[in-house]
């Protein structure tokens, strides 16, 4: 059997599912439609959908792909869009035709299926990887594979600078399988298999630093104990590993 290998793409908030054959281009949460809530804040920002849709093809064609999954959120309304940002959805999928575009369905993904005539799913499994948004709970299948790559909760993490002024960066979390958690759910699990938390792909999302909350404001699999939050390994967007959780909350 031909394992994929799971590789952060370095400086993007995208990775790659791949092996000998074939490789995927993953990324998730790009709440198309977001500029507006900005615009009537009185920020204005144009172009947003051009600009990800164009990264989105860069990506993959730098990478000698056409498959592309979206891990949820791709818009940003609830349910139903307004024109604006029905325009900004239809510009985004316009410019990745001749993609292979398979889309796990986010909790910002109502009706989305009628307006971009593509299938929606709860969950995409690829050989020893579930792929999913992240605010649902996987099947028994997911969690028997070696690799749960999730988004939704757009991971950042936290800093304080020599002169004591605080921000925030994009970073992926890596955690790994609770055993004792999975049992109280799960049948069958997989004792090895880890978990992948993106970062957002939208640029104007930098997200809620995970070193300033604790595992029951993340998601389903950290809140019931599934998979262990306190030592999951925070990486920064170069690769380099920040710590965990609960080390960064220390230095904080």
């Amino acid at each position: 059997m031909d394992d994929y290998e799971v590789r952060f793409i370095y400086g993007s908030a995208a990775l790659l599912l791949q092996n000998s054959r074939e490789r995927h281009l993953v990324l998730g949460d790009l709440h198309l439609g977001l500029e507006r809530k900005l615009y009537d804040k009185g920020v204005h920002l144009y172009g947003a959908s051009e600009h990800m849709a164009r990264q989105v093809v860069e990506l993959a064609g730098g990478n000698c792909t056409k498959s592309v999954i979206l891990l949820g959120d791709i818009k940003e309304s609830i349910l139903y869009p307004d024109s604006a940002e029905r325009r900004g959805i239809d510009e985004f999928f316009g410019l990745l035709e001749g993609l292979d575009i398979r889309i796990a369905v986010g909790n910002h993904d109502g009706h989305l299926g009628e307006l971009v005539k593509l299938p929606m799913e709860d969950e995409i499994i690829i050989g020893n990887a579930a792929l999913l948004h992240g605010h649902m709970w996987p099947s028994e299948e997911a969690m028997t594979k070696d690799y749960i790559i999730v988004a939704h909760n757009h991971v950042a993490a936290s800093f304080i600078d020599e002169k004591g002024a605080v921000y925030n960066q994009k970073a992926w979390l890596v955690a790994k399988i609770d055993e004792a958690g999975a049992a109280a759910r799960y049948v069958k699990f997989n004792a090895s298999a880890k978990l992948i938390v993106m970062p957002a792909f939208n640029d104007l999302i930098i997200g809620k630093a995970v070193n300033e909350m604790d595992g029951n404001h993340i998601n389903p699999l950290f809140r019931n104990g599934i998979f262990d939050y306190g030592n999951a390994t925070i990486y920064a967007m170069d690769g380099s590993v920040l710590g965990t959780p609960s080390s960064l909350s220390k230095k904080r």
